[in-house]
């Protein structure tokens, strides 16, 4: 499960990691620290042939749906690699569109007795990570097209195992450019790429609960948590 994430990365870094330094303008784009489903997220693909980078909605709207408010019941935030070769929701996109969601980090809750305490989860050496994802575009009769995306999830690591049993596909570096090519669509040969990546590649520190509210958006969500943040028992 992934459903809270942040983004911290400026539209250059994200020029010189995934375009080549190419010039990037995204409209409407700002660091967030408490990124929430149905907002607007840079995601990477591949569009004429050319790698690029948009704002798409997070929340895959399938194109079956006959609503965004009909989609919304089904939670496509997270698509999981056991069963994406195979489910409706899914299955075209893992073919044909894969995308890479830049993260500076995500949040995961970990179950504590009857509490819930939120977790930050970034890269050891705090560069951008590379989650794995599917995107899908839905016109419905007479209004606009909606881009949306999922995020593609997978078993634990050991050190996600001590938060939570479910983490984001993070990609190598090496595997991106397999991910996102457009003629690669056979599942097996894309399957390989959706497991958990090393332990050692994540470090994970515990957050105050204010993340718990996505209206609470601003660097303190980020703050490590101490001994005097702790609820009186």
């Amino acid at each position: 499960m992934c459903g809270r994430a942040y983004e911290t990365y400026t539209e250059e870094e994200l020029s010189i990691q995934y375009l080549n330094r190419r010039p990037l303008r995204l409209d409407g784009f700002r660091a967030t620290f408490n990124l929430a489903p149905t907002e607007r997220s840079p995601v990477v693909l591949v569009r004429d042939g050319q790698r690029t980078i948009d704002l798409l909605r997070w929340g895959l709207v399938p194109f079956w749906a006959k609503s965004v408010e009909a989609a919304a019941r089904y939670s496509l935030i997270n698509a999981r690699g056991e069963e994406i070769a195979d489910k409706r929701s899914y299955a075209k996109a893992f073919r044909a569109r894969r995308c890479v969601v830049p993260l500076s980090g995500f949040y995961e809750w970990k179950r504590d007795g009857t509490r819930k305490r939120p977790f930050a989860i970034q890269r050891q050496d705090r560069a951008i990570m590379s989650v794995a994802g599917v995107w899908e575009l839905w016109q419905p009769s007479g209004a606009a097209v909606l881009f949306s995306f999922s995020i593609v999830t997978t078993s634990a690591n050991p050190l996600m195992a001590e938060i939570h049993d479910r983490m984001p596909v993070v990609l190598a570096e090496g595997d991106i450019e397999h991910w996102l090519d457009p003629e690669v669509h056979e599942p097996e040969r894309l399957l390989p790429l959706v497991r958990p990546c090393p332990s050692e590649w994540l470090t994970a520190y515990e957050v105050s609960t204010a993340v718990n509210s996505p209206t609470h958006d601003s660097p303190d969500v980020l703050r490590p948590i101490s001994t005097d943040d702790q609820p009186a028992s």
